[in-house]
């Protein structure tokens, strides 16, 4: 069995980095896009991902403290498995790996989900998104931003709802 992708989608190439999924059919407002509940688990540690990142390989998708979902195991996937980060996405998270249209999504625009929705990492990286919302800078830290919050609720991944709320508890008073 392999992750599912929707026949609404296929690769192209991106403005925002290399490559990207993209609709070749209209999306609409809850559609899920991309499933890798269903495919083999592949789950590797920070440190793992780490080495395969400083290689350019950048198919993974966190999934808790140190757990990465490598989410591209064959070429096909690669066809279809990059998602790309926008600071003005037009899909988020549900559960821990199904991506899903936050609102309907034309033919022709590129498939994006923001990476607060699901890193944590001690990362950063000047962003290329070109949305008029573009924050500049991303970081493993975004997740914690309360305007980010509010905006993705409902769209994170259950690791990072799990964060929000140690979080909370950590700081009540300051929520």
């Amino acid at each position: 069995m392999r992750a599912y992708f929707s026949n609404s989608i296929n690769s192209g190439l991106s403005l925002i980095s290399g490559y990207g999924s993209f609709a070749i059919k209209p999306i609409m407002r809850g559609e899920v896009i991309i499933d890798f509940s269903s495919a083999p688990q592949i789950i590797i540690s920070k440190a793992e991902a780490d080495k395969k990142y400083s290689t350019g390989f950048d198919h993974m998708l966190q999934i808790g403290k140190d757990s990465f979902l490598v989410t591209v195991n064959n070429d096909n996937e690669k066809r279809f498995g990059h998602v790309n980060h926008s600071c003005d996405p037009n899909c988020g998270i549900k559960n821990k790996m199904q991506f899903v249209a936050m609102r309907d999504i034309p033919v022709g625009e590129e498939i994006t989900f923001d990476y607060a929705m699901s890193e944590s990492t001690d990362y950063s990286f000047v962003c290329s998104c070109q949305s008029p919302k573009c924050r500049g800078l991303v970081t493993g830290n975004d997740w914690k931003n309360k305007f980010l919050q509010k905006k993705y609720d409902g769209f994170f991944s259950q690791y990072i709802y799990d964060k929000i709320d140690e979080q909370k508890v950590l700081s009540p008073l300051s929520l």
